[in-house]
């Protein structure tokens, strides 16, 4: 990867200009172009080093202070089905597949974001029930301590 790649995720990884054409803006403070700009991106995209260009809410400004990370046990078969199913609601933001041991028997991690706690249970309750999922947890964020996007360059 070159230097100018670099400083160009550099910059994406802040905020992008707020104005008409926020590539054209980058461009300038790099010394390219815009269609170099979105070029660069492209490739990036292509080449597995960005995976997407997107807002990020701050929820807890925003009214959504129901935060809790809610841990499954699950057949492993089912795992990557039942993760696709909770990454595609708005309730949540990450969900991965851990590994298990005999102390900690969860294997499926999602956390949520919501208005409310009430919100966050019966988005829980719909879930388990639908798939009889018997064994899981709802573990309420007590306070944020630390959020941070990583800075690569």
């Amino acid at each position: 990867m070159d230097q100018v790649s670099k400083n160009l995720i550099r910059e994406i990884q802040g905020n992008l200009p707020i104005c008409e054409n926020p590539y054209k803006e980058l461009g300038n403070k790099l010394g390219i172009g815009e269609e170099e700009v979105i070029q660069r991106l492209t490739e990036l995209k292509k080449e597995g080093c960005l995976k997407r260009i997107a807002a990020i809410l701050r929820h807890n400004e925003s009214g959504y202070s129901a935060n809790a990370l809610v841990v499954f046990k699950t057949d492993n078969i089912l795992i990557e089905k039942l993760g696709k199913i909770l990454a595609k609601s708005s309730i949540v933001s990450h969900c991965y597949e851990r590994k298990s041991n005999e102390k900690w028997p969860y294997n499926l991690y999602a956390m949520t974001h919501a208005k409310d706690i009430n919100e966050t249970i019966e988005f829980i309750n719909d879930f388990v029930t639908i798939h009889g999922i018997q064994e899981y947890e709802i573990l309420n964020s007590q306070e944020e301590l630390k959020k941070a996007s990583m800075i690569y360059y």
